[in-house]
């Protein structure tokens, strides 16, 4: 056969797909339908296929979440989350370990590496559905937690300080014997105060006015002018009437006296006056004869003295003190302390703690911290030890009773502690970024932080076994008790199959430690509880709901019965409470169990228990913000970044570019900056676009030096001036993608390949079902990628002509929830996606995208690609070529591959194909693949591809020889 007489129009240009501008009308070289090829300069060829890279996952659930965790060591995991709430890590190659199983079902993944940590947020793609968790290759912590929740019960501090016994002095020795435990050292000075030469007499009135104290006893003691007077055991007052004072004046009948002491008016109760004894005094220990018996050196006539008290010389301030006390993670991690109690110290003495609150469930504490206040002062510090600081840090995890001593000098030299009462819960959230040493969260439920203990990870009442914060109901607390939760503690309500009511414990609803409400009146407040079955219960209902005696109040709450609790963790949410005009001040919040709960040894186990207003279950505008080092410390005022609040849209990403953070609301781009002096509520929000946004969580990637953001209108990429749009081209594809479920797009740069991967749900698909693919392997900077698109006008034709240097789109046939650029151990990074939901199930399979794999995991990659229709006018003009029909006699083709070569013809339109014989591929490809193949039409695109699997192709030039029609340059006819 010959050509001799028509004429060769070769295509070596291939272009991306453009799906806005009819076929017809596109120029040489650009695409009107492709599918599941790559470019590369001058030729085009299948994409890379599937390799599945680990064993399935049991179950076959999708991969939800992928990402690389380099740790301090420079050991690198690659990180997995699966449909079914497991995380995995590839700790040894080629095989996952399981990390963790207790995340919420369904949950997608976002996380950032800092501090040598993982930090993760696990959410639906706009809001969290699990608690956020740290992950440092050992370890996987919560992020933040709730501080301790209370005092348990009989907890006190107090002067160590014991009563005397009895004490009296022989042959220069004085021997003290204490009612309790002296704890007195060798080394240490006693401190004798108290004793009288007589029985004390006892206090019928004390009163304090313009810094005169006016005594009265019940009979008579015998004192003058002058004289020094003892006063003992003296309550109810601010400032303690009690010590040793000069006496102004004595009445006649030697019952009512009067001192100088300063304070404010007032009175006290109770106590004793007496008479001192020369046994008073601070003296060296000469001998510990026993815990409760000590002997010191003193010359004097032999004596017995009587009551008063014995103690180990110290340095506390005489007056009130408070003290509070805080756990100590693994992670270095201070929690908000707890909620302080008080004490009035005498002064030159030592304190003692007892009942200290344990962290029971809770693995990642590692230490408690004891925080005090000087005399009379508000501000809580605390001493760790170092450098000779009193040690108020307690190293581990079983002592309950501690005695330490400080001046306050001494404690105003070390850590001030109150920023750390500010400090909030980091809830549920869907996004994270580090960013200027801090964690930056997004895209948070709403809940109250004011309450105590209602995730359980506060600790527990050895001894009662309520949670602490709580009180144990005195009646129907029976059946309560700590458990393991969704992360640290969690609450139990066993039934005994007898008993209605089962493990009801009430925390205060009116107002916390410091007065601030937690329900406020005229509000509406619901409640979210996770909850599953202790054992196989088959009778009880769960509540949680208010209730008050005096206001008649019994909300019907959160109700959970046995039939729907299972053995696996589920989320409950109801309407805590309609609004409430009034608040009794003995509203509560209960939980219990009712319904007599059983069989005997069953129940339920409640955790995270979270209340909001129910106007306001998201916190759409607000990014929280760690403290610069501390990665889990939220200030509840200082540490949020409102951006544009009330606009009614919500945070959904965010990326860093050139120091700058960028966030990302569902249709509007602003930045911020870290100022160097302000904590991030002062930083400064600009806005740079009010259109375009993302709905996802994964919506945005950062290539080399600029950013691609998946809006509503179409993909944007951003270098620091504004967003320009670069998927025009492809408009109508784009506007197919099923924004009702915009929030499960992904975003991915593959700097390597230099490709945009966008995961997407086209169609009907409600989860990501295509990857619409952007090369831009021909562009070399963003403002290339902004600027070569696949056509362009010529400014001094007026044609429009295809660019050789262009960005390219293609859709692939990728079903995939997930992508990441997986650091290998062979030092490369590979792109790995985690598999999607094909006919209605996952396969738990991770893919790679090897461009020596020629199959997607065994299956046909059908791969495409479709020229643009023969001859433009401006071409005909070329290559003298009339319009109207035409004979296309001859093709040559160059191409390799593997398999066979399909062709068809589109004669005039896409609507009509016509197969055309297919041509057997080869690599190397000896020579070009030829084919007659007479297709007559005004216009025809030819379509090139490969179907089976292990078949591929690379094409480099495709050139049909045509002629005019030489039997009919027009049909004549319609």
């Amino acid at each position: 056969m010959t050509v001799l007489g028509t004429t060769d129009v070769p295509l070596d240009l291939f272009g991306g797909i453009v799906t806005d501008m009819s076929p017809p009308d596109l120029p040489f070289g650009v695409s009107p339908d492709c599918q599941d090829v790559a470019f590369l300069n001058g030729a085009v060829k299948t994409r890379p296929g599937l390799l599945s890279v680990f064993s399935p996952i049991a179950g076959n659930p999708t991969i939800n979440y992928l990402k690389t965790y380099t740790g301090p060591n420079l050991a690198e995991t690659l990180l997995a989350l699966d449909s079914n709430g497991s995380l995995w890590g590839e700790t040894t190659p080629g095989s996952l370990s399981l990390i963790s199983s207790n995340i919420a079902p369904g949950a997608r993944g976002a996380s950032s590496t800092l501090f040598g940590r993982e930090y993760l947020a696990f959410g639906d793609g706009k809001f969290g559905l699990d608690v956020p968790r740290q992950y440092d290759g050992t370890n996987f912590d919560r992020v933040s937690q709730c501080g301790v929740g209370g005092w348990p019960s009989g907890a006190a501090a107090s002067d160590v300080i014991a009563n005397i016994s009895t004490i009296s002095r022989a042959s220069n020795v004085v021997t003290v014997v204490t009612a309790t435990p002296h704890q007195i050292l060798p080394a240490d000075q006693v401190v004798i105060a108290g004793v009288t030469t007589a029985a004390p007499i006892a206090i019928a009135s004390i009163a304090r006015e313009t810094g005169v104290v006016t005594l009265t006893t019940s009979s008579a003691l015998a004192l003058a002018a002058g004289a020094t007077i003892l006063v003992a055991g003296v309550s109810g007052s601010t400032t303690s009437f009690n010590g040793a004072f000069t006496l102004l004046s004595v009445d006649g009948t030697q019952t009512i006296f009067t001192f100088y002491q300063q304070g404010g008016n007032e009175a006290g109760t109770g106590g004793t006056a007496g008479i001192p004894s020369d046994l008073n005094g601070t003296f060296a220990v000469a001998s510990i004869v026993s815990s409760t018996k000590v002997t010191y050196a003193q010359s004097g006539v032999n004596e017995t003295g009587t009551g008063g008290t014995a103690n180990p010389l110290g340095s506390l301030t005489p007056g009130v003190h408070q003290v509070a006390v805080a756990y100590l993670t693994r992670q270095g991690y201070i929690t908000r302390p707890s909620p302080p109690i008080s004490w009035t110290s005498a002064g030159g003495c030592r304190a003692q703690v007892v009942n200290i609150p344990l962290a029971l469930a809770l693995s990642n504490i590692v230490a408690r911290i004891l925080m005090f206040t000087a005399a009379g002062g508000a501000s809580f510090y605390y001493t760790t030890g170092t450098d000779g600081s009193p040690q108020m840090q307690i190293n581990d995890t079983t002592t309950t009773t501690w005695e330490l001593d400080f001046s306050d000098s001494d404690l105003l030299a070390g850590t001030l502690a109150d920023p750390l009462f500010n400090l909030v819960e980091l809830g549920e959230s869907a996004g994270v970024i580090g960013y200027a040493d801090r964690l930056f969260w997004w895209g948070e439920r709403n809940k109250q932080n004011n309450w105590q203990n209602l995730t359980f990870d506060g600790g527990f009442d050895v001894t009662s076994g309520a949670p602490l914060g709580w009180t144990p109901d005195a009646t129907f607390f029976a059946g309560g008790q700590r458990d393991f939760g969704v992360w640290g503690g969690a609450y139990d309500v066993i039934g005994d199959g007898a008993t209605a009511t089962r493990g009801l414990i009430t925390q205060s609803a009116v107002a916390d430690s410091n007065g601030v409400p937690r329900i406020a009146n005229f509000t509406s407040y619901s409640v979210r509880a996770r909850v599953k079955a202790y054992g196989a219960p088959t009778a009880g209902t769960l509540h949680i709901h208010l209730y008050s005696a005096t206001g008649g109040i019994n909300t019907t709450g959160l109700q959970v019965s046995a039939a729907q609790v299972t053995s696996s963790w589920q989320e409950f949410i109801a309407t805590l409470t309609a609004p409430l005009s009034t608040i009794p001040s003995d509203l509560v919040l209960r939980v219990y169990a009712d319904g007599t709960p059983g069989p005997s040894g069953n129940g339920f186990v409640v955790d995270n228990i979270e209340i909001f207003p129910t106007a306001q279950p998201y916190n759409t505008g607000v990014v929280r913000c760690a403290q610069a080092g501390n990665p889990e410390s939220y200030d509840g005022v200082s540490g949020l970044l409102e951006v544009a609040p009330g606009d009614g849209t919500c945070v959904r990403a965010a990326f860093e570019l050139r120091g700058i953070l960028y966030l990302v609301k569902e249709h509007s781009l602003y930045s911020t900056q870290d100022d160097g002096v302000n904590e991030p509520a002062a930083w400064t929000v600009n806005e740079i676009s009010r259109v375009v946004g993302t709905p996802s969580v994964n919506g945005v990637d950062v290539g080399e030096d600029w950013a691609v953001i998946a809006s509503r209108q179409g993909l944007y990429i951003y270098d620091g001036s504004e967003p320009v749009k670069i998927s025009q081209e492809i408009q109508p594809l784009w506007d197919s993608i099923n924004w009702d479920y915009g929030h499960t797009i992904w975003v991915r740069v593959d700097t390597r390949n230099r490709r945009i991967l966008c995961g997407v749900p086209m169609g009907a698909a409600t989860t990501p079902s295509r990857v619409l693919t952007l090369d831009y392997r021909s562009c070399f900077t963003s403002g290339e990628i902004e600027s070569l698109g696949p056509y362009h006008f010529s400014t001094y034709s007026g044609k429009l002509f295809a660019a050789g240097r262009s960005r390219r789109w293609c859709p692939w046939n990728i079903v995939a929830n997930c992508a990441t650029l997986a650091e290998r151990s062979d030092g490369t990074a590979q792109f790995f996606v985690g598999n999607g939901v094909v006919n209605g199930a996952g396969n738990g399979k991770i893919y790679e995208l090897s461009d020596t794999q020629y199959s997607d995991d065994g299956a046909a990659v059908n791969s495409y690609y479709t020229t643009f229709f023969f001859l433009s006018n401006d071409l005909e003009q070329q290559y003298e070529v009339r319009s109207h029909r035409k004979l296309f006699s001859y093709l040559a083709v160059y191409a390799e591959g593997s398999g066979a070569l399909n062709l068809s013809a589109f004669v005039d339109n896409e609507a009509y194909p016509t197969a055309l014989p297919p041509l057997s591929l080869y690599s190397p490809g000896p020579k070009d693949l030829e084919l007659p193949i007479n297709v007559i039409g005004e216009r025809v695109a030819f379509q090139i591809g490969t179907n089976a699997p292990g078949s591929w192709f690379r094409l480099e030039r495709f050139i049909p020889s045509l002629t005019p029609d030489p039997w009919a340059l027009v049909r004549g006819v319609n």
